[in-house]
C-alpha cells in the first residue's frame, strides 16, 4: 500500500495492532503452557483461563485489522476500546499499552478520512 492511498497514521494504527496480536499469541501459549504444568496444584486452571482469553484477543485484533483495511476506522475504534480493556486485564501490560496507544492514532485518521458518507435514502 502506498503513502497516498492509506494515511499514514492508518499504517501505525496497523502496526501497533499486529505486534499486539503477536504479543497477545505468545502470552496466551505461555499462559496454557504454565497453567498445564501447574494444573496439579489446582490454580492452573486460572492461567489457562488467561491464555484462552489472550487467543481470543489474538483473534478480535485480527478483525479489528480488518476493519482498519476497509477503511471502517469508526468501527474499528470502538472494537479497539473493548479488547484494550480486555487486553490489559488478560493479555498483559504490554499488549493493553499498545493497543492504547493504537486507539489514541484513530482520532487523527478520522479527521483525516473526513465525515462519513450520508446514508442512501429510504426507497419509495
Amino acid at each position: 500500500m502506498g503513502y497516498g492511498i492509506v494515511p499514514p497514521e492508518a499504517e501505525t494504527i496497523r502496526s501497533l495492532l499486529n505486534i499486539s496480536s503477536i504479543l497477545a499469541l505468545v502470552f496466551g501459549i505461555l499462559w496454557i503452557v504454565y497453567g498445564a504444568f501447574t494444573l496439579i496444584f489446582l490454580f492452573g486452571i486460572i492461567f489457562i483461563v488467561f491464555g484462552v482469553v489472550d487467543f481470543i484477543v489474538y483473534f478480535n485484533i485480527k478483525s479489528i485489522i480488518d476493519l482498519v483495511e476497509t477503511r471502517r476506522y469508526r468501527e474499528a475504534k470502538d472494537k479497539t476500546l473493548i479488547w484494550m480493556i480486555i487486553g490489559f486485564i488478560f493479555g498483559g501490560v504490554i499488549v493493553g499499552i499498545l493497543m492504547l496507544i493504537a486507539y489514541m492514532k484513530y482520532d487523527e485518521v478520522i479527521r483525516a478520512a473526513g465525515p462519513a458518507p450520508p446514508p442512501p435514502p429510504p426507497p419509495p
